[in-house]
């Protein structure tokens, strides 16, 4: 693309969402995904997150394979647009698999742990929703602005920060098993944050006590209401500011366009 060309036709989530050229593969992809982990999980007693992993490994190279083309075709703004739709999409199905875990399974909130109970530890959370939010900064950056683009900035942000601190709390737990010689403790994601039960906002600013569910909802449904409200605004964000993150550059000033 020339550097006064026009910009290309616009496009819109649902471009996004088609496979394209890859559909086959992915659909081929899935469905030995399942064959293969239904089979391994049945067969040989691997745990539902194994075979969960197995599944999303077969499906990543058509998925890989999909975003490489939305580079291709609309740049690298649009491509990690993309990339954030699927994952952050995928986790909110994670967590609404914990939130019926919760209350439909009655599963105390430490067993309820999703389809990938392996990776769900604090460590995983702090990398992946800062990772989440550099995508949204990136995206933010190249033009995806506006109030729902504004909205989600803080959103992530906010999320991303309480998970800094969540994480902050379970190393200072972890150093004092450790000093009492113990091997480990089962506390991944039931450690309070700012907001929910016990976490910092019910223990430094009681007044907010008596707002419902600020400061008394569990663990499990603050993860929760953390992702639908990231998933919601990044859905609200892309749909307006597609279009921004489509234009081509500016083109330069008469007396510094480069030359052949």
């Amino acid at each position: 693309m020339s550097l006064t060309s026009p910009p290309p036709p616009g496009i819109g989530l649902l471009d996004l969402a088609r496979l394209r050229s890859r559909t086959l593969l992915f659909f081929a992809a899935a469905a030995l995904g399942l064959l293969v982990s239904g089979y391994v999980v049945t067969r040989s007693g691997m745990p539902v997150w194994g075979g969960t992993l197995l599944f999303l490994g077969a499906v990543a190279v058509p998925a890989g394979l999909k975003w490489r083309d939305d580079f291709v075709a609309w740049g690298p703004a649009v491509m990690v647009l993309s990339v954030l739709l699927t994952l952050q999409g995928f986790h909110t199905v994670e967590h609404v698999v914990q939130v019926a875990q919760f209350y439909v399974l009655g599963q105390p909130g430490i067993r309820s742990q999703g389809l990938i109970s392996s990776l769900n530890i604090e460590w995983v959370h702090f990398t992946w929703n800062w990772l989440a939010a550099a995508g949204v900064y990136f995206v933010f950056a190249r033009g995806m602005r506006g109030v729902w683009g504004w909205a989600l900035l803080l959103w992530v942000t906010a999320h991303s920060l309480e998970h800094t601190l969540m994480l902050a709390r379970y190393l200072s737990m972890e150093q004092s098993v450790m000093d009492m010689t113990m091997t480990s403790f089962p506390v991944g994601q039931a450690l309070p944050g700012i907001l929910g039960r016990d976490g910092w906002l019910a223990t430094h600013v009681p007044v907010l006590r008596a707002i419902p569910g600020l400061a008394s909802l569990p663990r499990v449904m603050i993860h929760f209401n953390w992702n639908v409200g990231e998933m919601t605004f990044l859905l609200l964000a892309a749909r307006a500011g597609l279009p921004r993150l489509l234009s081509p550059p500016l083109p330069f000033p008469k007396d510094t366009r480069p030359h052949d």
